[in-house]
Parts: structure tokens; C-alpha cells; sequence
């Protein structure tokens, strides 16, 4: 009965230090993916999961680093292992579903984002990715969704830009105006809200107001080559033809290639 006794004590003394070491493991991955050293961080997350298979914070931050290395199908089979642990972590459907969008896998997705807000009925993102992946298929559906966003959260910038950038593609130009405009009120140095302004302002032939909003975003962020070309464009129609070849210079060097065409034709 004794050696029984012993054994047991034993054993449980091996798991716990087993159960230690996993966590000591898991500490050492977190700083190096706070350092955005992944390699090193799978490294350690790989010994937890040998100690402990069923580490679940362990295989979650081993999807993150999988995901930073753009390692999909290894992130996938992490995220998944998360739901197997735990069905009721709505981090890992999130997760999971933004990968299944980056590998074009929109149904699955989509399964997963309903998930999320089966869970969690509150997670507005879940609800503005679902928009997204409406947009080019369902607008009604895509309006909805973003519009469910804004009504948990009035001031989430994102659910405004894209709802914006829907009715901006459908032409619908007074409705992504005063979409940008209460996004611009929450956020006035929102520096895509700025350029997506002064886009519609160009199709609408209002070059001088597009100069301006297309000058206020450059102001917040000048490193998106798309608005220099946007702005080359209305420099062109105000007769500023000089203005206009320096700004599809400068996107070009930022790695736009729509200004090539501009620059072919007009800055030869």
C-alpha cells in the first residue's frame, strides 16, 4: 500500500514539474513573439506541446507565428486544434476565419464568423468581415452587416470606410460622402477617409475640392502611393501639369503602378 502511495506522489510530482516546464516554455515563446522573432518562438511552443498536448495557449500562439510567417495551412491546423480543445473560444474561430479569407475559402469563412457571433454577439468585427465578404456578391447583405456594426459600436471606424467604399463602387456617391463624413467626425485624421473623399470628388469633375482632401491625407500619411496618383490627377486637370508629374513620380517610387500610365502620356 505504501509503495502505491509513493508511486502515485511521485507521478504526480513528474507531471506537475513536466506542467511547469511547458509554462516556463510558453513565457520564453511570448517574448520572443513580442520580438517578432517566430521562428525561435514555434521552436519553443513546439517543446510545450511535446510536454503538454493539449497546451491550448500554446497551439493559439503557435497559429499567430505560423500566420506572421505566412505558414497558412500550419496556422489553419493550430487555430483548429484550439476549437477542438476549447468549441466555445470565439478568439480561435476568429482567427480561423480570417485565415480561411487570406486562402480565398469564403464559405468557410463565413461558417466561421457566424460562430463568433453565436458566441458572441458583440464582436463587430466578425459582423464588418462578413460585409466584406458580401460585398461583391450580396450588398443588401453587406449593408446589413456593416450597419449591425455601427449599431454596437457608432464610433468603429472601419465599419464606416467600408460602407463608404461599397456605395463608392455602386456609384452611389452622396451616400459614401456622408459615410466618410461621420467617419472624418469620429476620426479626423483618418488619412484613407481623406483619399477615398477626394477619389469620389474626382469622378464628380470637383478637382479643387479633390486637391484639398487628397492634400489632407497626404499631410496624415505619405507613404500610400495611390493618393499621389489621385492627386497627380486633379493637379492635371487645374493646368498643373509639373505638380502632376512629380506626384505620379513620388507613386511610383512608393509602388503604385496606376500612375505608370499617367506618367507614359503626360510626363515623357
Amino acid at each position: 500500500m505504501k509503495k502505491t502511495t509513493l508511486f502515485v506522489c511521485l507521478m504526480m510530482v513528474s507531471l506537475l514539474g513536466y506542467s511547469q516546464k511547458a509554462e516556463d516554455l510558453y513565457q520564453e515563446a511570448l517574448t520572443r513573439l513580442q520580438a517578432k522573432e517566430y521562428k525561435e518562438a514555434i521552436e519553443k511552443l513546439d517543446l510545450a506541446i511535446t510536454i503538454n498536448p493539449k497546451y491550448q495557449d500554446a497551439y493559439l500562439q503557435r497559429g499567430f507565428a505560423k500566420k506572421a510567417l505566412l505558414q497558412y495551412q500550419g496556422a489553419l491546423n493550430d487555430f483548429t486544434k484550439v476549437v477542438e480543445l476549447n468549441p466555445s473560444l470565439t478568439e480561435a474561430y476568429y482567427e480561423r476565419s480570417s485565415l480561411y479569407m487570406q486562402m480565398g475559402k469564403e464559405t468557410e469563412a463565413l461558417q466561421d464568423l457566424h460562430k463568433v457571433n453565436q458566441l458572441d454577439s458583440t464582436h463587430v468585427h466578425a459582423y464588418v468581415d462578413r460585409g466584406n465578404i458580401y460585398k461583391a456578391k450580396d450588398g443588401k447583405m453587406a449593408i446589413k452587416e456593416y450597419e449591425k456594426a455601427i449599431k454596437i459600436n457608432p464610433k468603429h471606424e472601419a465599419a464606416y470606410y467600408h460602407l463608404a467604399s461599397y456605395h463608392y463602387n455602386i456609384e452611389q456617391y452622396i451616400k459614401a460622402t456622408t459615410e466618410l463624413k461621420k467617419l472624418l467626425a469620429i476620426n479626423p485624421k483618418h488619412a484613407g477617409a481623406y483619399s477615398l473623399k477626394g477619389e469620389i470628388e474626382l469622378t464628380q469633375k470637383k478637382y479643387k475640392e479633390a486637391l484639398v482632401d487628397l492634400n489632407k491625407s497626404i499631410e496624415i500619411d505619405n507613404t500610400v502611393g495611390s493618393t499621389y496618383t489621385f492627386r497627380g490627377i486633379a493637379h492635371l486637370y487645374l493646368a498643373q501639369k509639373k505638380l502632376a508629374c512629380e506626384d505620379w513620380k513620388k507613386a511610383q517610387e512608393l509602388g503604385d503602378i496606376e500612375c505608370e500610365e499617367y506618367l507614359e502620356k503626360h510626363c515623357k
